[in-house]
Formats: C-alpha cells, sequence, structure tokens
C-alpha cells in the first residue's frame, strides 16, 4: 500500500492538505490567542466559557457568524461586495504555497565527471550531460535539485578519504552562473555531488521571495474594492487609507528583502535558508537577525502596516470609522476579511523566518552534508523541521499581539510621516552599505565565494555596519527641519474660550498641627 501511495500521490499533495488545514485552524486559534494575549496583559481572565480554558471559543465564534443575519443594503454593488473578501482570502491562502517547510527529502550522490569534462572540455556541459542520465533514472515525482557542488581530488586520494570543499557550485539550468576555469593536474580527478528527491514545499519556485510579494499586494483590491462597493463613506475612507498604507510601507519593505537577496544573490526561498543553515563561531545559528538586526527591525514594522495591524490600523479605526472598509459586512463575509486578516498574518510571519530567522534551521536539526544540510533522507527529520518553523511562526505571530496591546494607535500623518521620513532613508542606507560591504569584504571571504554564505567575520561586519547606519541616520534626523506643529492651538472666532480667565488656584491647605486663632 505504501509503495502504491509513493508510486501514484505526488509528496505536494498531502502536504497541500496538511499545511492549508493547519493554516486554518491556526488562524481560528489565532483570534483565541489573541483575546487570551489582551487578557493577560489587562490582567483578565479572558474567553473560559466555552470548553475547557476556553478552547472551544473558535468554534462558537465560527458558528455565530454562520447563523448571523447576511445583510447587504441595498446601495450596495451586489457583485463586488461578495466579490472583495474572496479576493481577499483566496489571494492569501495561495502565498502560502512557496514556504519551506523542512528542507529537502532526497540524498545525495557522487559522480566521477573527469572524461567527461575533458571530452566536452566545458564544465558547464559535462555537469549537464550526467544531470540528463540521472534525471532518467529518477523515480516518479522525484527531481534533480538546482545546486550541484564540483570538487577535485588530488592524485592517488579516493573521494572517501578526501572529504575537500567544492570547488565551484553550478545551478542546474542556469546559463548565467559563472564557471571558473579548473585546469586537472596529472591523476587528478573531477567528482560532481547531484541531489535528488523532493522538497518540503508545495511549490518550488526559484522567484519565491517575488511570488509571496506579488500575491500578498493583491490583497489591498480586496480592501479597496470592499470600501468602495460598500457605498458608505467611512468604509470608502478606509479603503483608501489602506491603500495608503500598502504603498507607503512596502517600499521599506521591499528594501529590507532586496539586502537579504543582495547578500545571497537568489530569489529562492529555500536557497536563502539553507545558506543560515550552519553556525558562527561553532555556536551561534548563522541567521540573518543577528548579522541584520536593524534590517530585521524594518520589515517587522513593515508587515504589521501590510496587515492593518494596531499600530497602524487606521483603515478599520472604530472611533474615527466605525469599522472602516468592513463597516457593511455581516456574517460570512465579514468572517472572510476577518480569517484574511489573520491568514495574512501567518504568511508575513513565515515569510520573516525565512529570512531573518533561519527557517526550519534549529541546532541539531542539520542534514549530513555540510555543503548542503537541507538534504536528509528521514521523514521524520522533515517533518520535525516543519514544526520547529511553526513554531517560530507563531512566535512572530505572537508578537503582532504583544505590539496591539502594548502600543496606542499612530495618527494617520504619523504612519505616512514614519514610514517616508524615517523607514525609507533607513532602509536605503543599509542596502547601500550591504552593497559596499559585500564590494570590499566579500572576495577574502572562501565562504562567501564559493557557497555564498556569510561566515563569522562577514557577519560582524555587517552587524557593525547596521550600528553605525542607525547611528547616522538618527543623528541626522535631528539636524532636518522640523515641520509645523500638527496639534498646534487654533482661534476660533467668537468662542467663550479665548476669552475665558483660567480658574484660580484652590487655597492652601493649613499644615497640620498649626495653632488656629
Amino acid at each position: 500500500m505504501l509503495d502504491w501511495i509513493q508510486a501514484n500521490i505526488p509528496p505536494w499533495l498531502p502536504l497541500l492538505l496538511v499545511v492549508h488545514l493547519v493554516v486554518l485552524v491556526t488562524v481560528a486559534y489565532l483570534i483565541l490567542l489573541e483575546r487570551k494575549s489582551a487578557s493577560w496583559m489587562q490582567d483578565r481572565l479572558g474567553p473560559n466559557r466555552v470548553g475547557p480554558y476556553g478552547l472551544l471559543q473558535p468554534l462558537a465564534d465560527g458558528l455565530k457568524f454562520f447563523l448571523k443575519e447576511d445583510y447587504r443594503a441595498r446601495s450596495v454593488d451586489k457583485v463586488l461586495f461578495t466579490l472583495a473578501p474572496v479576493i481577499m482570502i483566496v489571494v492569501i491562502i495561495i502565498s502560502i504555497a512557496v514556504i519551506p517547510w523542512g528542507g529537502i527529502k532526497g540524498t545525495t550522490q557522487t559522480v566521477d565527471i573527469t572524461n567527461l569534462w575533458r571530452d566536452g572540455h566545458s564544465l558547464r556541459a559535462a555537469v549537464d550531460t550526467q544531470a540528463k542520465t540521472i534525471s532518467a533514472d529518477l523515480p516518479r515525482f522525484h527531481e534533480l535539485i538546482s545546486d550541484v557542488t564540483v570538487q577535485t581530488v588530488p592524485a592517488g586520494a579516493g573521494l572517501d578519504s578526501y572529504p575537500g570543499q567544492p570547488t565551484v557550485v553550478l545551478e542546474l539550468g542556469n546559463d548565467l552562473d559563472p564557471v571558473p576555469a579548473i585546469d586537472l593536474a596529472s591523476g587528478q580527478r573531477l567528482y560532481a555531488t547531484f541531489t535528488t528527491g523532493w522538497r518540503f514545499q508545495i511549490a518550488n519556485l526559484n522567484i519565491g521571495v517575488l511570488f509571496i510579494l506579488a500575491t500578498l499586494s493583491l490583497a489591498v483590491y480586496g480592501v479597496v474594492i470592499g470600501g468602495w462597493a460598500s457605498n458608505n463613506k467611512y468604509s470608502f475612507l478606509g479603503g483608501l487609507r489602506a491603500t495608503a498604507n500598502m504603498i507607503s510601507y512596502e517600499v521599506p519593505m521591499g528594501l529590507a528583502i532586496v539586502t537579504i537577496v543582495l547578500m545571497f544573490g537568489t530569489l529562492d526561498l529555500n536557497q536563502i535558508v539553507e545558506k543560515q543553515a550552519h553556525y558562527w563561531g561553532g555556536w551561534l545559528p548563522a541567521w540573518n537577525v543577528f548579522a541584520h538586526p536593524v534590517t530585521f527591525l524594518l520589515f517587522l514594522v513593515c508587515i504589521h502596516a501590510e496587515a492593518n495591524r494596531a499600530p497602524f490600523d487606521t483603515a478599520e479605526a472604530e472611533q474615527e470609522l466605525v469599522g472602516g472598509y468592513h463597516t457593511e459586512y455581516s456574517s460570512m463575509r465579514f468572517a472572510l476579511f476577518f480569517m484574511a486578516e489573520y491568514a495574512g498574518m501567518v504568511t508575513t510571519s513565515a515569510l520573516m523566518v525565512a529570512l531573518f530567522l533561519g527557517g526550519w534551521h534549529f541546532p541539531g536539526l542539520g542534514g549530513p552534508d555540510a555543503v548542503n544540510p537541507a538534504v536528509t533522507d528521514s521523514l521524520s527529520l522533515c517533518i520535525l523541521r516543519a514544526v520547529v518553523y511553526f513554531a517560530k511562526t507563531i512566535f512572530v505571530l505572537f508578537l503582532f499581539m504583544w505590539v496591539r496591546w502594548t502600543l496606542p494607535r499612530f495618527r494617520f500623518d504619523q504612519i505616512l510621516a514614519l514610514a517616508w521620513r524615517g523607514l525609507i532613508p533607513i532602509a536605503l542606507a543599509i542596502l547601500l552599505s550591504t552593497a559596499l560591504t559585500i564590494y570590499f569584504f566579500g572576495s577574502s571571504s572562501a565562504q562567501f565565494v564559493s557557497l555564498r554564505r556569510l561566515d563569522g567575520w562577514m557577519a560582524l561586519v555587517m552587524f557593525g555596519v547596521n550600528v553605525v547606519v542607525l547611528g547616522i541616520v538618527m543623528y541626522a534626523s535631528t539636524l532636518l527641519p522640523i515641520g509645523p506643529s500638527i496639534n498646534r492651538r487654533v482661534r476660533i472666532p467668537g468662542s467663550r474660550y479665548n476669552t475665558a480667565a483660567l480658574p484660580k488656584a484652590p487655597a492652601a491647605m493649613p499644615a497640620a498641627g498649626s495653632a488656629s486663632s
């Protein structure tokens, strides 16, 4: 039975079902976690009536949404009114497909390509020829993973007794890879290591970062269409605010992502995670949060704004807009907006884990291959990695809730000023300094040249650059001219408050024990 399943069911199909089921259940229980976090920070109990410790509260909330009246005002655009929440939930669920949950379930094989290299006189041609031979013999649903390492072995030394570093790392099908000239001495052999198997991922795209950004940016259409189709001025104003938020904070978020892409030279989330799966100094995980702490904080602020979460939730501010873009919504249409908000938080948190927190990497979960520790032949290890990835995502989601119940809502002008006068200059400075650091220090790092990994020295330089750039920007901000005060007092003609005298200070009370006359 197991053999039939492996031969006829693609590995991504059960992973698709499990991931989307887990995400939807997580969305339901994130609402409970939100309410429990609020009660904890406000020193109260929170939901504790439905089920033990309130664990069935999400089911009660879902049942309430199903049973509520599906009200729709006469003046709304009927088609767009229904289409708006559908757009939001669909594009956000699609975006989760490229998250690399557990590395590579597969094996590596090393092949002698010396004769192919000598016959073809091209390392690229020799590797591609051997790759076609291996691909022809692969089991169904297995693939040849893109990275190929090539190394030379001295004369008289066997491959097993010579675990040398790769001479070059090639990406299959990418003719733009720089292929250095290799000159074999007499008796030397040339070996290429190929990885075969399948990725613990629903969809393997080499532009995974770009795919997530593109799909998440479509979610704002749901907000804008919902606000416009409601034919309500408060809803429409909420949609406009959400659009301004999206436009403003996508710029620094994109610059923060480009900084990471610049370091590793790829948009593939798998490779970005794999390049972090090692240690600095033998003990510190090589996660980008330690090399780029300022970029990490930039990205954290931006995903708060992209999700319209407090303190950036002016698009649905109850005190100003009643409910914002979903004021006219009820029943399951409103529930879809609610679910889309939390599902978007899951996606952006998972993206942050891949970019800055090492993805599935955790001490003791690396594979036996030193060049590509993502490869393992153990399905249990892949599942354990996925659990670690999910736990990191939950940690970032808790930060969302911590911030919501800690900081007050910003004014709309403050939100835009933070993006354009604060985050964008810092992100530009970090990006430029990272490019200069790679240019001046990258060639002196053997790991960075051969494997595109940051070694401890490069990471220390990147950290120092972050600190220096942040200090320079903060000092420069004190030299900028200060604009007019938004909260200045305005004299209103005829107002009694312009001329009314201030109340007199109360008379001082006699000191205790003083003598009375």
